[in-house]
Protein backbone atom coordinates (compact mmCIF):
# COMPACT_ATOMS: atom_id res chain seq x y z
CA UNK A 1 0.00 0.00 0.00
CA UNK A 2 1.30 3.44 -0.92
CA UNK A 3 1.86 5.69 2.08
CA UNK A 4 0.76 9.34 2.06
CA UNK A 5 3.31 11.90 0.86
CA UNK A 6 3.10 13.77 4.19
CA UNK A 7 4.03 10.60 6.06
CA UNK A 8 6.98 9.97 3.76
CA UNK A 9 8.21 13.52 4.20
CA UNK A 10 7.89 13.25 7.98
CA UNK A 11 9.90 10.03 7.99
CA UNK A 12 12.54 11.57 5.73
CA UNK A 13 12.73 14.68 7.91
CA UNK A 14 13.15 12.58 11.05
CA UNK A 15 15.93 10.64 9.38
CA UNK A 16 17.55 13.91 8.32
CA UNK A 17 17.45 15.15 11.92
CA UNK A 18 19.18 12.00 13.14
CA UNK A 19 21.81 12.27 10.38
CA UNK A 20 22.47 15.93 11.19
CA UNK A 21 23.06 15.06 14.84
CA UNK A 22 25.55 12.39 13.83
CA UNK A 23 27.47 14.93 11.74
CA UNK A 24 27.71 17.42 14.61
CA UNK A 25 28.41 14.85 17.34
CA UNK A 26 32.07 14.08 16.42
CA UNK A 27 32.97 17.76 16.77
CA UNK A 28 31.22 17.93 20.14
CA UNK A 29 33.52 15.21 21.45
CA UNK A 30 36.49 17.57 21.07
CA UNK A 31 34.74 20.68 22.40
CA UNK A 32 37.18 20.98 25.31
CA UNK A 33 39.97 21.79 22.82
CA UNK A 34 38.01 24.43 20.92
CA UNK A 35 37.62 28.16 21.34
CA UNK A 36 34.60 29.97 22.78
CA UNK A 37 33.56 31.08 19.29
CA UNK A 38 33.64 27.48 18.08
CA UNK A 39 31.58 26.35 21.06
CA UNK A 40 29.00 29.06 20.33
CA UNK A 41 28.94 28.00 16.69
CA UNK A 42 28.45 24.35 17.68
CA UNK A 43 25.61 25.18 20.07
CA UNK A 44 24.04 27.29 17.33
CA UNK A 45 24.21 24.34 14.94
CA UNK A 46 22.37 22.10 17.37
CA UNK A 47 19.77 24.82 17.94
CA UNK A 48 19.31 25.29 14.18
CA UNK A 49 18.96 21.53 13.63
CA UNK A 50 16.28 21.43 16.34
CA UNK A 51 14.39 24.42 14.97
CA UNK A 52 14.57 23.12 11.39
CA UNK A 53 13.07 19.80 12.51
CA UNK A 54 9.84 21.36 13.87
CA UNK A 55 8.03 20.90 10.49
CA UNK A 56 8.15 17.14 11.15
CA UNK A 57 5.36 17.63 13.68
CA UNK A 58 2.90 19.05 11.15
CA UNK A 59 3.12 16.14 8.69
CA UNK A 60 0.96 13.71 10.66
CA UNK A 61 3.85 11.35 11.47
CA UNK A 62 3.09 7.92 12.87
CA UNK A 63 3.93 7.14 16.54
CA UNK A 64 7.27 5.49 15.65
CA UNK A 65 8.42 8.58 13.74
CA UNK A 66 7.32 10.84 16.60
CA UNK A 67 9.26 8.74 19.12
CA UNK A 68 12.38 8.94 16.95
CA UNK A 69 12.02 12.70 16.51
CA UNK A 70 11.51 13.25 20.26
CA UNK A 71 14.57 11.14 21.05
CA UNK A 72 16.73 13.11 18.60
CA UNK A 73 15.38 16.41 19.93
CA UNK A 74 16.35 15.37 23.46
CA UNK A 75 19.87 14.59 22.25
CA UNK A 76 20.22 17.99 20.61
CA UNK A 77 19.05 19.81 23.74
CA UNK A 78 21.34 17.71 25.95
CA UNK A 79 24.33 18.77 23.82
CA UNK A 80 23.37 22.45 24.03
CA UNK A 81 22.98 22.13 27.79
CA UNK A 82 26.39 20.47 28.05
CA UNK A 83 28.08 23.21 26.06
CA UNK A 84 26.34 25.91 28.10
CA UNK A 85 27.24 24.26 31.40
CA UNK A 86 30.91 24.00 30.37
CA UNK A 87 31.16 27.64 29.27
CA UNK A 88 33.34 28.45 32.28
CA UNK A 89 35.96 25.94 31.09
CA UNK A 90 36.42 27.98 27.92
CA UNK A 91 36.78 31.20 29.94
CA UNK A 92 33.73 32.60 28.20
CA UNK A 93 32.79 36.20 28.87
CA UNK A 94 29.47 36.88 30.65
CA UNK A 95 27.88 37.99 27.37
CA UNK A 96 28.98 34.75 25.67
CA UNK A 97 27.62 32.65 28.54
CA UNK A 98 24.35 34.51 28.24
CA UNK A 99 24.19 33.72 24.53
CA UNK A 100 24.60 30.03 25.33
CA UNK A 101 21.89 30.18 28.00
CA UNK A 102 19.55 31.99 25.60
CA UNK A 103 20.16 29.28 23.00
CA UNK A 104 19.54 26.58 25.61
CA UNK A 105 16.31 28.19 26.84
CA UNK A 106 14.93 28.45 23.30
CA UNK A 107 15.93 24.84 22.62
CA UNK A 108 14.04 23.66 25.71
CA UNK A 109 10.90 25.34 24.39
CA UNK A 110 11.36 23.52 21.07
CA UNK A 111 11.74 20.30 23.03
CA UNK A 112 8.53 21.07 24.98
CA UNK A 113 6.74 21.13 21.61
CA UNK A 114 8.24 17.75 20.65
CA UNK A 115 7.41 16.24 24.05
CA UNK A 116 3.81 17.41 23.72
CA UNK A 117 3.42 15.82 20.30
CA UNK A 118 4.96 12.68 21.81
CA UNK A 119 2.20 12.81 24.49
CA UNK A 120 4.79 13.27 27.25
CA UNK A 121 2.92 16.15 28.84
CA UNK A 122 4.73 16.17 32.19
CA UNK A 123 8.07 16.31 30.38
CA UNK A 124 6.78 19.23 28.29
CA UNK A 125 5.84 21.18 31.42
CA UNK A 126 9.31 20.51 32.84
CA UNK A 127 10.97 21.81 29.66
CA UNK A 128 9.06 25.09 29.87
CA UNK A 129 10.06 25.48 33.52
CA UNK A 130 13.67 24.75 32.55
CA UNK A 131 13.56 27.41 29.82
CA UNK A 132 12.31 30.01 32.30
CA UNK A 133 15.05 29.08 34.78
CA UNK A 134 17.81 29.33 32.15
CA UNK A 135 17.12 32.74 30.67
CA UNK A 136 14.89 35.77 31.12
CA UNK A 137 14.84 36.23 27.35
CA UNK A 138 11.88 33.87 27.01
CA UNK A 139 9.76 36.24 29.14
CA UNK A 140 10.66 39.36 27.17
CA UNK A 141 7.87 41.04 25.13
CA UNK A 142 9.81 40.64 21.87
CA UNK A 143 10.56 36.93 22.28
CA UNK A 144 8.81 34.43 20.00
CA UNK A 145 9.12 30.66 19.61
CA UNK A 146 7.94 28.22 16.97
CA UNK A 147 4.47 26.78 17.40
CA UNK A 148 3.85 25.58 13.85
CA UNK A 149 6.28 25.36 10.92
CA UNK A 150 4.86 24.55 7.50
CA UNK A 151 6.99 23.68 4.49
CA UNK A 152 5.97 23.82 0.85
CA UNK A 153 7.79 23.12 -2.40
CA UNK A 154 8.58 20.35 -4.86
CA UNK A 155 11.69 18.25 -5.48
CA UNK A 156 14.26 20.36 -7.32
CA UNK A 157 12.59 23.58 -6.21
CA UNK A 158 13.34 25.92 -3.32
CA UNK A 159 11.74 24.86 -0.04
CA UNK A 160 9.63 27.54 1.62
CA UNK A 161 9.12 27.34 5.39
CA UNK A 162 6.50 29.46 7.13
CA UNK A 163 6.62 29.78 10.91
CA UNK A 164 3.79 30.57 13.32
CA UNK A 165 5.59 32.23 16.22
CA UNK A 166 4.11 32.76 19.69
CA UNK A 167 5.10 34.53 22.88
CA UNK A 168 5.89 32.27 25.81
CA UNK A 169 2.47 32.80 27.40
CA UNK A 170 0.73 32.10 24.10
CA UNK A 171 2.94 29.07 23.50
CA UNK A 172 2.22 27.64 26.95
CA UNK A 173 -1.52 28.22 26.50
CA UNK A 174 -1.45 26.52 23.10
CA UNK A 175 0.38 23.50 24.52
CA UNK A 176 -2.05 23.48 27.45
CA UNK A 177 -4.94 23.04 25.04
CA UNK A 178 -3.33 19.71 24.11
CA UNK A 179 -2.22 18.75 27.63
CA UNK A 180 -5.71 19.17 29.05
CA UNK A 181 -7.27 17.18 26.22
CA UNK A 182 -6.31 14.12 28.26
CA UNK A 183 -8.44 14.08 31.42
CA UNK A 184 -7.26 12.02 34.41
CA UNK A 185 -9.72 9.19 35.12
CA UNK A 186 -9.36 7.14 38.31
CA UNK A 187 -10.33 3.47 38.27
CA UNK A 188 -10.98 1.15 41.21
CA UNK A 189 -11.82 -2.51 40.58
CA UNK A 190 -12.63 -4.57 43.68
CA UNK A 191 -13.48 -8.20 44.26
CA UNK A 192 -12.21 -9.57 40.94
CA UNK A 193 -9.68 -12.29 40.18
CA UNK A 194 -6.51 -11.78 38.17
CA UNK A 195 -8.13 -13.76 35.38
CA UNK A 196 -11.12 -11.38 35.37
CA UNK A 197 -8.87 -8.32 35.25
CA UNK A 198 -6.80 -9.84 32.46
CA UNK A 199 -9.82 -9.72 30.15
CA UNK A 200 -10.77 -6.09 30.78
CA UNK A 201 -10.98 -3.97 27.65
CA UNK A 202 -11.72 -0.30 27.00
CA UNK A 203 -13.84 0.78 24.04
CA UNK A 204 -15.69 3.75 22.57
CA UNK A 205 -19.07 3.44 20.85
CA UNK A 206 -17.88 6.20 18.50
CA UNK A 207 -14.11 5.92 17.97
CA UNK A 208 -12.18 9.12 17.13
CA UNK A 209 -10.94 9.74 13.57
CA UNK A 210 -7.86 7.67 12.60
CA UNK A 211 -4.62 9.53 13.19
CA UNK A 212 -6.26 12.24 15.30
CA UNK A 213 -4.92 13.43 18.64
CA UNK A 214 -7.86 11.81 20.44
CA UNK A 215 -7.09 8.46 18.82
CA UNK A 216 -3.46 8.66 19.91
CA UNK A 217 -4.53 9.62 23.44
CA UNK A 218 -7.01 6.73 23.48
CA UNK A 219 -4.40 4.20 22.36
CA UNK A 220 -1.99 5.47 25.00
CA UNK A 221 -4.67 5.46 27.72
CA UNK A 222 -5.76 1.92 26.84
CA UNK A 223 -2.13 0.75 26.98
CA UNK A 224 -1.66 2.37 30.41
CA UNK A 225 -4.87 0.75 31.67
CA UNK A 226 -3.75 -2.67 30.44
CA UNK A 227 -0.28 -2.22 31.95
CA UNK A 228 -1.77 -1.32 35.36
CA UNK A 229 -4.08 -4.36 35.32
CA UNK A 230 -1.23 -6.63 34.19
CA UNK A 231 0.75 -5.44 37.23
CA UNK A 232 -2.18 -6.46 39.43
CA UNK A 233 -3.11 -2.90 40.41
CA UNK A 234 -6.71 -2.48 41.54
CA UNK A 235 -6.60 1.32 41.77
CA UNK A 236 -4.90 3.55 39.19
CA UNK A 237 -5.37 6.69 37.09
CA UNK A 238 -5.37 6.84 33.29
CA UNK A 239 -5.48 9.98 31.10
CA UNK A 240 -8.22 9.79 28.46
CA UNK A 241 -9.72 12.28 25.99
CA UNK A 242 -13.33 13.37 26.56
CA UNK A 243 -15.99 10.98 25.32
CA UNK A 244 -18.35 8.12 26.11
CA UNK A 245 -16.53 4.91 27.07
CA UNK A 246 -17.28 1.37 28.06
CA UNK A 247 -15.03 -0.86 30.15
CA UNK A 248 -15.84 -4.56 29.84
CA UNK A 249 -14.51 -7.89 31.02
CA UNK A 250 -15.34 -11.41 29.93
CA UNK A 251 -18.70 -12.04 28.28
CA UNK A 252 -21.44 -12.40 30.88
CA UNK A 253 -19.14 -11.23 33.68
CA UNK A 254 -19.60 -8.52 36.29
CA UNK A 255 -17.27 -5.97 34.68
CA UNK A 256 -19.36 -3.85 32.37
CA UNK A 257 -19.60 -0.12 32.94
CA UNK A 258 -20.28 2.82 30.66
CA UNK A 259 -18.82 6.14 31.74
CA UNK A 260 -18.37 9.65 30.39
CA UNK A 261 -15.15 11.66 30.47
CA UNK A 262 -16.33 15.30 30.52
CA UNK A 263 -14.79 18.08 28.47
CA UNK A 264 -14.00 20.45 31.33
CA UNK A 265 -14.95 19.16 34.78
CA UNK A 266 -13.13 16.35 36.59
CA UNK A 267 -14.27 12.80 35.94
CA UNK A 268 -15.65 10.83 38.89
CA UNK A 269 -13.85 7.65 39.91
CA UNK A 270 -14.96 4.62 37.88
CA UNK A 271 -15.58 2.28 40.81
CA UNK A 272 -16.41 -1.31 39.82
CA UNK A 273 -17.33 -3.95 42.41
CA UNK A 274 -19.23 -7.21 42.21
CA UNK A 275 -21.51 -6.11 45.04
CA UNK A 276 -24.89 -4.53 44.34
CA UNK A 277 -27.69 -3.14 46.47
CA UNK A 278 -31.27 -1.92 46.10
CA UNK A 279 -32.00 1.77 46.53
CA UNK A 280 -35.31 3.51 47.17
CA UNK A 281 -35.66 7.22 46.47
CA UNK A 282 -38.06 9.34 48.47
CA UNK A 283 -39.59 11.21 46.77
CA UNK A 284 -39.76 9.02 43.71
CA UNK A 285 -37.93 10.09 40.54
CA UNK A 286 -39.97 12.41 38.37
CA UNK A 287 -39.95 15.81 36.69
CA UNK A 288 -38.94 17.48 39.95
CA UNK A 289 -37.83 14.41 41.87
CA UNK A 290 -34.19 13.28 42.28
CA UNK A 291 -32.27 11.71 39.42
CA UNK A 292 -29.04 9.76 39.89
CA UNK A 293 -26.10 9.70 37.49
CA UNK A 294 -23.20 7.26 37.77
CA UNK A 295 -20.07 8.39 35.86
CA UNK A 296 -22.24 10.64 33.72
CA UNK A 297 -24.84 7.97 32.85
CA UNK A 298 -28.33 8.19 34.36
CA UNK A 299 -29.33 5.20 36.49
CA UNK A 300 -33.01 4.33 36.18
CA UNK A 301 -33.16 0.75 37.50
CA UNK A 302 -32.63 1.15 41.25
CA UNK A 303 -33.34 -2.49 42.15
CA UNK A 304 -29.71 -3.51 41.77
CA UNK A 305 -27.19 -0.70 41.50
CA UNK A 306 -23.42 -0.72 42.00
CA UNK A 307 -21.61 1.04 44.80
CA UNK A 308 -19.85 4.21 43.73
CA UNK A 309 -20.01 7.98 43.37
CA UNK A 310 -23.38 9.30 42.15
CA UNK A 311 -24.29 12.78 40.99
CA UNK A 312 -27.69 13.86 42.29
CA UNK A 313 -29.84 16.18 40.19
CA UNK A 314 -32.94 17.76 41.70
CA UNK A 315 -35.05 20.87 41.32
CA UNK A 316 -33.06 23.42 43.33
CA UNK A 317 -36.15 25.35 44.35
CA UNK A 318 -37.89 22.17 45.50
CA UNK A 319 -34.89 20.69 47.36
CA UNK A 320 -32.53 23.60 48.11
CA UNK A 321 -30.34 21.66 50.57
CA UNK A 322 -29.94 18.42 48.61
CA UNK A 323 -26.31 17.32 48.11
CA UNK A 324 -24.63 17.29 44.70
CA UNK A 325 -22.78 14.02 45.28
CA UNK A 326 -23.77 10.84 47.11
CA UNK A 327 -21.13 8.16 47.69
CA UNK A 328 -22.48 4.71 48.45
CA UNK A 329 -19.82 2.67 50.25
CA UNK A 330 -19.92 -1.05 51.01
CA UNK A 331 -19.87 -1.77 54.74
CA UNK A 332 -21.08 -0.29 58.00
CA UNK A 333 -20.40 3.20 59.22
CA UNK A 334 -21.85 6.52 60.29
CA UNK A 335 -23.06 8.65 57.36
CA UNK A 336 -20.79 11.61 56.64
CA UNK A 337 -22.75 14.59 55.31
CA UNK A 338 -21.60 18.00 54.17
CA UNK A 339 -23.51 20.68 52.31
CA UNK A 340 -22.57 19.29 48.90
CA UNK A 341 -21.52 15.68 49.50
CA UNK A 342 -22.83 12.70 51.45
CA UNK A 343 -21.10 9.39 52.12
CA UNK A 344 -23.57 6.59 52.85
CA UNK A 345 -22.56 3.12 54.10
CA UNK A 346 -24.67 0.20 52.89
CA UNK A 347 -23.90 -3.26 54.35
CA UNK A 348 -23.67 -6.25 52.00
CA UNK A 349 -27.08 -7.74 51.29
CA UNK A 350 -28.93 -4.71 52.64
CA UNK A 351 -30.84 -2.00 50.85
CA UNK A 352 -30.95 1.75 51.41
CA UNK A 353 -33.44 4.57 51.23
CA UNK A 354 -32.35 8.04 50.22
CA UNK A 355 -34.82 10.57 51.57
CA UNK A 356 -34.78 14.24 50.65
CA UNK A 357 -37.02 16.59 52.61
CA UNK A 358 -38.43 19.54 50.77
CA UNK A 359 -36.72 22.66 51.94
CA UNK A 360 -35.29 21.12 55.16
CA UNK A 361 -32.43 18.92 53.95
CA UNK A 362 -32.56 15.14 53.71
CA UNK A 363 -31.88 11.96 55.53
CA UNK A 364 -30.91 8.40 54.59
CA UNK A 365 -31.90 5.29 56.44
Amino acid sequence: MRRPIAYGRALAAAAALAAALLLVAPRAAFAAEESVDEVLEMAGRYALILSDSVPILDRRPDPATIRRAVSDARRAVAEIDRLSANAAIFQAAPSERQKLQDLAATAHLNLALFETHGLEFDHARQEIARARALSDIVESPSFRTEWVSLQSGRPGKALLTRHNLLTLNEFEAALGSIWYRARPVSFELRGFTTQDLGQVRLSLPSPPPPGSLDERLLVRGDALLRAALDRGEAAFTVPLPPGLYRVQGRRGGDIDRAFIVPEATDADTVFIDRARFALRLDPKPGPKGPRLFLNGIEVTDLNTIPYGVYRLKVDGDEYPTAPQIVRFTLGEGIPDKTRTSWTIYVPAGAGATLTLDRGTGGRTR
